[in-house]
């Protein structure tokens, strides 16, 4: 009897499993499988470069915020702040 996978990451060693076995190439994995075969070599370099961890779906939003104020100009506020207040 097969289980169901607990999570994503799970989901993909399923499917990168058979290719790092050898027993069929990423090509006829992509003819079978749900997932292009640019999503396989993907996961298959992330598995190999930092193992299971390596298959945890991650934001590929941008990690700054191009609105935020520059420290520059909050150091002054803080230094006007002070002078003012105290």
């Amino acid at each position: 009897m097969k289980t169901m996978p607990n999570s994503t990451k799970q989901e993909k060693y399923r499917w990168i499993k058979p290719i790092l076995e050898g027993e069929i190439t990423i090509k006829g994995m992509a003819k079978i499988c749900l997932f292009s075969e640019r999503a396989l070599k993907y996961w298959l370099a992330n598995y190999r470069k930092y193992g299971l961890e390596g298959l945890e779906n991650r934001s590929t939003r941008s990690k700054i915020n191009l609105r935020e104020t520059p420290i520059r100009i909050k150091e002054r506020i803080i230094e006007l702040r002070k002078v003012v207040f105290f």
